[in-house]
């Protein structure tokens, strides 16, 4: 009897093997044609939706972009390079000085964010004060704390970075995705509804896709991080959709926003709106 197991064994393996192979198959063969393509068309739109997302907002838009500071007076800075050499400008991993110490609560392994303050920002239009303009120059992690000094390392600069910069506690952000919402819309023609775009780095006269800017709107105004607006201009005493932005930064009254999508250069004065 011994010989016979494993032959019978290896029979009932192989008529199980065909047993669920013809359920299988017959499941399938089950499929109405109108299933079929349900499924199908399921996939499709998954797919779809799936391409049309991507990264709105990116590492570079939260931490090498620009906004607007109300007060200029900030108390830690950057005070010399840690060699003590004659030299303003510094590279990544340089070690420099910091102006606060222990007794103003610095910790080694704290992060902060460099900023180096700029012209002062008001709306061309009506003359309207907001602050000044703060660029985003980098990162900084304190590595050895004094009583009143400490030194930190310069991390992942943007830019030009210097002795005299500012530095202001680091907040970890998270990018964004999502879906381009585009300009197919209908604009407002109520008066006072929106804002506008009131700078633009020195650089530029005009910008396009992929910059950043200033508006007039922020938190005041119930603008939020993420949040897509559209852009509009005045042509003949009526407004045309020019393009999309979408807010990476917001402060009291002002937001920094990059522009997704436009059919023509932008500059400053264009109007901006709510997507409806």
């Amino acid at each position: 009897m011994k010989k016979f197991m494993p032959r019978i064994h290896g029979k009932i393996f192989i008529s199980s093997v065909i047993i669920f192979l013809l359920f299988f198959l017959g499941m399938g063969f089950g499929l109405n044609p109108a299933e079929k393509g349900e499924n199908q068309s399921q996939k499709t739109k998954k797919a779809k939706l799936y391409k049309d997302v991507y990264p709105l907002i990116s590492e570079s838009d939260l931490y090498c972009s620009f906004f607007v500071i109300e007060e200029k007076e900030l108390e830690t800075k950057i005070i010399s390079d840690a060699k003590m050499e004659e030299r303003n400008l510094l590279r990544e991993h340089d070690i420099f000085n910091i102006n606060k110490g222990r007794i103003d609560g610095l910790e080694p392994g704290q992060m902060f964010l460099i900023l180096e303050i700029g012209q002062k920002i008001r709306n061309p239009i009506t003359g309207e004060k907001f602050g000044y303009l703060a660029l985003r120059r980098g990162r900084a992690q304190v590595i050895e704390v004094g009583e009143n000094r400490a030194s930190a390392r310069l991390e992942k600069p943007c830019g030009q970075v210097t002795v005299g910069y500012y530095l202001v506690p680091f907040e970890e952000k998270g990018g964004l995705l999502g879906v381009n919402l585009g300009y197919d819309v209908t604009p407002s023609e109520e008066e006072g509804v929106g804002g506008m775009i009131i700078y633009m780095l020195r650089d530029y006269r005009q910008i396009s896709s992929g910059h950043w800017a200033v508006i007039d709107l922020g938190e005041e105004d119930g603008i939020q991080f993420g949040q897509q607006m559209i852009i509009c201009r005045d042509k003949e005493n009526s407004l045309e959709v020019i393009g999309n932005l979408i807010v990476i930064d917001t402060q009291r009254r002002t937001s920094t926003v990059k522009i997704l999508s436009t059919k023509e250069p932008l500059r400053i004065g264009d109007i901006v709106q709510v997507h409806y």
